[in-house]
């Protein structure tokens, strides 16, 4: 099995260690925390000094963050042919296949469509069993999409920890497991933003990013979860320390360990 460690913060390399043979780098989940071309360029010189293999994440993007990520995917193509570029918007998947050639596409867990939501764990075991083995099941099990992602060099995919367990088996395809942050949705809507400013905490709106993601996390209980939910910025997450046990009957070979909440 091989273990890969996540982080979206350079200075979260203290994290690192040797049992790790693979470094995650980048933000899934909004086009302002795409990394700054210094960040990425240090993150490179770090996997070639201590001989890791290297992941670079994206997240879903407008055509402005679209040109940000390019002149990242060029110095990553240039430094470290061959490193692997986790997409979650398939304009990033037409990207790389059509002027990336040498970076490998893997497939986000944005895109994956399992079902997340903790509240299941409520109601799952009074549920038909065809019911409960379809929230345990993805998008993954249809075979018009093995094949296209097989048409478009997906070798690849990638999978949270769902609190119900997941069972389908991969067609051709590996798997990597997120643990132990699980993500339940994420939006454009920055919840965090202007949190710290008291005179805007009864408006809604769009304001500038200053970030607040990096500085606040917010935890949201409520008696019909079974589990504490975490917001951090426009997403929110749970936490799942638990394995399941079927892994290597599902096709899962990489397990990622995220330190802290890539955000």
């Amino acid at each position: 099995m091989e273990r890969a460690i996540f982080i979206s913060n350079p200075n979260n390399l203290k994290y690192f260690g040797d049992d790790f043979s693979r470094l995650y780098f980048g933000n899934e989940f909004c086009e302002s925390l795409i990394p700054s071309f210094t960040e990425v360029k240090n993150i490179l010189d770090f996997t070639l000094e201590n001989n890791v293999d290297f992941t670079f994440v994206t997240p879903y993007i407008t055509n402005a963050g679209l040109k940000n990520l390019e002149m990242l995917l060029e110095k990553i193509v240039l430094v470290k042919p061959g490193s692997e570029v986790v997409f979650n918007d398939y304009g990033v998947l037409r990207i790389l296949n059509k002027r990336y050639s040498r970076l490998v596409p893997v497939m986000g867990r944005l895109l994956n469509r399992m079902k997340r939501g903790p509240r299941l764990m409520m109601v799952i075991d009074k549920l038909p069993q065809t019911t409960a083995e379809y929230f345990r099941s993805s998008n993954l099990s249809v075979p018009i999409l093995c094949r296209f992602l097989n048409e478009n060099r997906v070798r690849r995919v990638e999978l949270d920890n769902v609190l119900q367990g997941i069972d389908f088996i991969l067609d051709d395809l590996e798997a990597s497991l997120y643990v132990p942050f699980a993500y339940v949705t994420t939006t454009r809507f920055c919840l965090a933003n202007s949190c710290d400013i008291p005179e805007k905490s009864e408006m809604i709106g769009i304001f500038p990013c200053k970030k607040e993601c990096k500085t606040y996390t917010f935890y949201l209980r409520n008696e019909i979860m079974p589990v504490i939910l975490i917001r951090k910025g426009n997403s929110i997450f749970f936490r799942n320390d638990s394995l399941p046990e079927n892994m290597e009957k599902i096709g899962i070979t990489r397990i990622v360990i995220e330190p802290e909440i890539p955000m």
